[in-house]
C-alpha cells in the first residue's frame, strides 16, 4: 500500500473518531431520548453544549476535507504517479487533520486554523503539483 493510501486511512480513522466522540457527546447532552429518536430536531437542543456543537462542525468540516483529499489519492493509485511531493504531502495532509481536530474539539481557534491552513493550501497544493509533474 503506498504511502498516499496510508494517508487517507489515517485521515479516515480521524473521521471515524469525531463521528464516535459527536455520538457521544450528542447522546450524553440530549440523553436516552435524544438517542433513540429520529433526531429531527436541530443539534441546538436544550442541552447541548459548546463542545458538542464544535464536535458537529468538526465533522462536516472533516468531510469537506476527505472530499478534496480522497481523489486526488485514487487519481495517484489510479496513474501510478507516487513521488516526494505526493507522499509528503498525503502525509502533511494526515497530520494537519490530526492537530485540526484536536484543536478544533478543545477550541483552540488560532492553531486550529493554521492547521486547517496548513492542510488545505500547502498539502493539497502540493499533491497537486506532485500529480502534475510526475
Amino acid at each position: 500500500m503506498t504511502v498516499e493510501l496510508w494517508a487517507l486511512l489515517g485521515v479516515t480513522t480521524i473521521l471515524w473518531l469525531a463521528i464516535f466522540a459527536q455520538q457521544i457527546q450528542l447522546d450524553l447532552a440530549g440523553g436516552a431520548q435524544y438517542a433513540l429518536s429520529n433526531r429531527e430536531q436541530d443539534h441546538n437542543f436544550k442541552g447541548a453544549t459548546a463542545l458538542s456543537g464544535r464536535l458537529t462542525r468538526n465533522v462536516r468540516n472533516h468531510v469537506e476535507g476527505l472530499s478534496l483529499f480522497t481523489p486526488l489519492v485514487l487519481i495517484s493509485v489510479a496513474t501510478n504517479i507516487s513521488n516526494p511531493w505526493t507522499r509528503y504531502a498525503a502525509i502533511a495532509f494526515c497530520a494537519m487533520r490530526a492537530l485540526h481536530f484536536v484543536f478544533y474539539i478543545a477550541g483552540i481557534t488560532p492553531f486550529r486554523s493554521f492547521a486547517w491552513g496548513i492542510g488545505f493550501f500547502i498539502a493539497i497544493g502540493s499533491f497537486v503539483f506532485g500529480l502534475t509533474t510526475g
